[in-house]
C-alpha cells in the first residue's frame, strides 16, 4: 500500500469538514476514511490539535496564498480582475463554510480565518487598484465581493456553481465602470 502524506489528511479533512464540520473531524474517523492506523496518522502528527493547526496553515497556503500568487502573475490587471471569479468559484466552498463557523467557537481558528481574509481583500484592492480604481471604492467593492462570497458559502450547501459566477461577474462589471466606464467592453471581451 502507497504511505500517506500530510497531503491526503488534509484533503480528507475537508471532505469530512465540508460533509459534517468541525465537530465530527475525528483521528478516528480520518484514519476510517483514509483506511489506515492509528499509528499512521501519529507517523504524520502528534494529535488532533498539531493536526488542526497544520490543516489551517494548510488551507492558507493553499487555498489562500498560492491563488493569490497565481492572481498576481497575471500581468495585465483586467484579466487579473476576471481571473479572480475562476479562483472565487473554484475555492472548497463546503469546506471554508465549516472553518468559518468553526472559527465562531474556536480562537485559534478564527485567527486564521481572520489573516486568510485579509490577505485575500488586500489582494483584490491591489488588484483593483491596479485596474484603475481609486483605493477607497476598491475596498468598498472588495468589501461587496467578499461578503458575497462568505454570504454564498454561509447560505448555500451546496453553492450554486451557476449562479455564484453570475453575482461575481455582477460585482466585476461594477469594478470595471468604477476603473472606466469604457472598460466595460474589456471586461465582456475578457469573459468570452
Amino acid at each position: 500500500m502507497e504511505r500517506l502524506r500530510a497531503e491526503d489528511y488534509y484533503r480528507e479533512a475537508f471532505a469530512i469538514l465540508g460533509e459534517s464540520g468541525s465537530e465530527s473531524m475525528t483521528i478516528a474517523l480520518l484514519c476510517e476514511r483514509l483506511d489506515v492506523t492509528k499509528g499512521s496518522f501519529y507517523h504524520h502528527f502528534a494529535g488532533m490539535p498539531g493536526f488542526a493547526e497544520s490543516l489551517l496553515l494548510f488551507w492558507e497556503s493553499e487555498h489562500s496564498e498560492r491563488l493569490i500568487a497565481v492572481s498576481r502573475a497575471q500581468p495585465d490587471p483586467a484579466l487579473r480582475i476576471t481571473g479572480l471569479i475562476d479562483i472565487g468559484v473554484g475555492l472548497p466552498h463546503a469546506p471554508e463554510a465549516a472553518i468559518r463557523a468553526w472559527g465562531r467557537s474556536n480562537p485559534e481558528v478564527a485567527e486564521v480565518v481572520a489573516r486568510v481574509d485579509k490577505r485575500r481583500e488586500r489582494h483584490l484592492v491591489d488588484a483593483m487598484a491596479a485596474l484603475g480604481v481609486e483605493r477607497a471604492r476598491a475596498r468598498l467593492l472588495t468589501r461587496m465581493a467578499m461578503n458575497l462570497l462568505v454570504g454564498t458559502q454561509q447560505r448555500e450547501h451546496p453553492v450554486d456553481l451557476k449562479r455564484l459566477p453570475q453575482m461575481f461577474e455582477e460585482v466585476t462589471r461594477l469594478v470595471f465602470l468604477e476603473a472606466d466606464p469604457k472598460s466595460v467592453a474589456r471586461l465582456k471581451a475578457a469573459t468570452r
